[in-house]
């Protein structure tokens, strides 16, 4: 990698970032994200984390929380953060497909994308797109993290140690769990007109790629090895595991990642743009 080629995509990044605090569609969908999340930190996040805390050291209680399948939330330090790791693994990967479904479509389809490309090389669009719309969601991550943080201490200002290191796990883990949305999406707005077919790919190819791989893997137990090609196939698991246990399942995004960034890659280098 040339130094040319790192500027260009840190430059491009840098402008994504932007976009999102200068246009009005950017502040828009930042007002729009805050105020659906003061909602869930103030009353699902905190009214469980309650009930937990309250429970937790309960034969009674815990029994309960295993009966109806939330027995794993007790294995975390922090109430507030084993509900809130619940809430993210659904949250933030359905946010990840509309955030980052626009990431070279609507540009292609107004032209500006042959523009750019004059100036930069299509590799520095595509990744500096693609690391841009990772730190957009990094952002949104940080914040609904320290804010969970926040409404911990706020309960107890001695969990703070124990906070930091769960609000750590779980930031470094959300980066890795969008990780592979982000870069099919990447591919997918590299190869149609919009945003909307962009989303609908996504969905589509989701559903029928885990339908039929399970469905193969049924007949044939040893092609379930492929299910490591759906985005999010461990979610089950690491929704039983807590803390930095959940690295333990971290090379199955680094390695979906670098599928769908390869793929992408190749259809931006032969897409007419």
């Amino acid at each position: 990698m040339t130094s040319g080629f790192l500027n260009a995509t840190l430059l491009i990044c840098q402008f994504e970032l932007k976009r999102l605090f200068t246009t009005r569609k950017g502040l828009l969908y930042l007002i729009t994200f805050a105020i659906v999340w003061y909602f869930i930190l103030l009353y699902p996040i905190r009214f469980s984390a309650d009930l937990f805390e309250q429970n937790q050291n309960s034969t009674q209680g815990s029994n309960f929380f295993e009966f109806i399948g939330f027995g794993v939330l007790l294995n975390w330090q922090i109430p507030e953060f084993g509900v809130y790791w619940r809430f993210a693994l659904v949250m933030f990967p359905l946010l990840c497909i509309t955030i980052a479904s626009d990431q070279s479509c609507s540009d292609r389809e107004r032209g500006t994308l042959r523009f750019l490309s004059l100036r930069v090389s299509r590799d520095s669009l595509f990744f500096g797109r693609f690391a841009g719309t990772m730190a957009i969601q990094t952002l949104l991550i940080l914040v609904t993290v320290l804010t969970t943080l926040m409404l911990a201490i706020y309960r107890d200002i001695n969990l703070l140690p124990a906070a930091l290191n769960s609000a750590s796990a779980i930031a470094v883990n959300l980066i890795l769990v969008l990780l592979p949305f982000t870069a099919m999406m990447a591919a997918l707005s590299a190869s149609v007109k919009s945003a909307r077919q962009a989303t609908v790919w996504a969905i589509l190819i989701w559903s029928f790629l885990a339908g039929i791989i399970s469905g193969l893997s049924y007949y044939l137990p040893a092609l379930a090895i492929l299910k490591i090609l759906i985005p999010g196939y461990q979610m089950a698991d690491l929704s039983q595991l807590a803390e930095w246990q959940t690295l333990e399942l971290a090379y199955i995004p680094l390695l979906q990642s670098l599928v769908f960034l390869s793929i992408g890659r190749w259809i931006m280098s032969r897409q007419s743009l």
